[in-house]
Formats: structure tokens, sequence, C-alpha cells
């Protein structure tokens, strides 16, 4: 099979490799028919990633919809599935689940294999007449999902979103249904048109009840503490390198009593509320799909995004 082998930043190569093969019971293969490009992809390719990508050479991608191969259903799956027994599971903590790595990767590809636990719990089929790019967003979703049940947003809260790309309009389209009001923060211009139909208008933020910062940026990092008000809640949704090191103003965090949280990854339980919310038709997440490339496109398009660039389809043509 064709598929995309990450061997280092900026060293993405397409070559041939042997399909792979359930390896116990319970393992599902997959026949992928599209694939979607994200940030943490952009990220991971421009400078690697502690945590999505193990050693290279490595599969790479994770967002994906695809056929199973023993069943002929069209389904999705995300990247991970909590183990239920360690400490951190059992405490309700299941995105800390000791056992939660490796991620699953390789959606850049023509098959994938699901493995056992991931498809016994976070493999699941696509309804009816969904797209199958629509459907391929259910992983990013559920994060959102979980970032905002992780902020304590609450019906009425004013929240900041730091940042208005794929992740950022997700952000916002999940505050409004909690009951919201987002604010978006920042961006190119188009990005800011998109907002409101997501939910949302585009300010300054400054004296958010709650700010999300979903750009993964030191400066956006530091720039969410200033924003929130005395006694609110700034969300670091956003992944930094490991040796980042943002300044943190101790006087917000002390005496103007601000609440500091991270929110990594997402749960089962998210995952099937994110594909009942893209199925609801509520907001068009589709907009976010701005470009559609072959497997052959994806490096040049990592390696150069255009300014109008948001999220790509990877078609398969197998």
């Amino acid at each position: 099979m064709r598929a995309l082998t990450f061997y280092g930043p900026g060293d993405l190569r397409l070559e041939e490799l042997p399909r792979p093969q359930p390896r116990a019971d319970g393992d599902v293969l997959v026949q992928i028919e599209v694939a979607l490009t994200d940030g943490t992809d952009l990220k991971a390719y421009r400078r690697g990633h502690p945590v999505l990508l193990g050693p290279p050479p490595s599969p790479f991608g994770h967002e994906f919809c695809g056929v199973d191969v023993s069943t002929g259903r069209r389904v999705v799956a995300a990247n991970s599935a909590p183990c239920g027994t360690c400490d951190p599971c059992k405490r309700g903590q299941e995105t800390l689940c000791e056992n939660l790595l490796p991620l699953l990767n390789g959606s850049y590809a023509e098959f994938i294999l699901v493995p056992e636990r991931i498809a016994r719990l976070n493999l699941l089929q696509v309804p009816p007449g969904m797209p199958a790019e629509l459907a391929a967003m259910v992983e990013p979703l559920a994060c959102c999902l979980h970032g905002v049940e992780a902020a304590g947003v609450r019906a009425g809260d004013t929240v900041a979103v730091i940042g208005l790309g794929p992740i950022g309009l997700m952000l916002c389209a999940c505050i409004a249904d909690a009951g919201g009001w987002p604010v978006g923060v920042g961006s190119r211009r188009e990005r800011q048109a998109l907002a409101p139909v997501f939910g949302a208008e585009t300010g300054t933020g400054e004296g958010a009840d709650v700010v999300i910062e979903a750009a993964g940026t030191t400066d956006a990092w530091e720039l969410g503490l200033r924003l929130v008000r005395p006694g609110g809640t700034m969300l670091a949704f956003g992944g930094l390198p490991r040796d980042a090191r943002p300044e943190i103003d101790p006087y917000r965090i002390h005496y103007e009593e601000v609440t500091l949280k991270g929110a990594f990854h997402h749960t089962p339980r998210h995952v099937r509320a994110a594909l009942a919310f893209l199925g609801s038709g509520a907001y068009p997440f589709e907009r976010l799909l701005t470009h559609q490339v072959e497997l052959e496109g994806v490096p040049a398009l990592l390696a150069d995004p255009p300014p109008d660039y948001l999220k790509a389809a990877v078609v398969i043509a197998t």
C-alpha cells in the first residue's frame, strides 16, 4: 500500500509499504476513504512532537474516515482509548491514562490497523448520509468538547478564544452550544470572518470569564493570562514545545485568584458526543475544509500552507 512516513522535521516520504495485518483478536483493518490534515500534524511536520509520534520513521496522520474491511461498515476512530484500569482512569481522568500511548497514527495511507482497545471503545459507525470529510473531524472536535468542559464554561459566560484556526473555530461552536458567548481574539481577517458562522463575535477578549488559548504559542499563553478577569479561568489548550517557558504573573494567580488549567486529548464520551454534534447540522463544520489533495500533495501543503489554508481533505485514491 502507499503511505506517508515521517522521518524527521520537514522529511515526509511517500512509500510503498506492506498492508498492515491484524495482530490480535479485535484489531480492525480500515480502508481509508479520506484523511484530514490538522494543526497538530503541521506542528509535528515542522518540529516533531513529544506525544503524537513515536520514534522516526513513524506513520503519520490521525484524522480519518474509512471502511471496515471485514464488515463493509463506514467508520471513524479516535487515535487512542483509555485502559480503564490505571489510577488516573479509576479517578475518572481518562485523558491522563498511563497506558494511552502509543497514539494511533498512519491515516495518510491506503489502510490503517485500529488496535483492539481503540476498536472496542472508540471505533464508531458513521451515520448514513454523513460525508466522510465531516465524519473525519470527530477526533479534534472531541478534544474541543473536553476542553470546554475542563474550562468549566457555564451558560452566560463570556469566553475569549485566542486563535481562530480550525480548533479555535470548533471551540467557539462548542462554547456557544454550552450556552457561553465566544469571542474570537486575533488571527487573520479571513478567519475572523468565519467567527459568526461558528457562533462567535470578534473582539479583544479583555475581562472574559474564561479565556481559552488555542494558538499554541508562548505569546498566546501570556496574553490569555492578561485578558482573563479576576476570579476567572485561563485554559491552556494549545500545546507548546517542551522547552517553552511562558512568563506567568504570580500576582494574578494569587491575589486575583485566576485559575490556570490545561486540557489535553479526549475521552470516549467526548468522541461519541462529537460524532452526534457533527451530525446535528448545528454548525457548518465542512467550511473548515479549504483544500483537497492526494497523498502526493501532503508534504508540499505542510511545507508551505497557502494563506487561506485551514484544513485539507486528503483523498486516498486506491
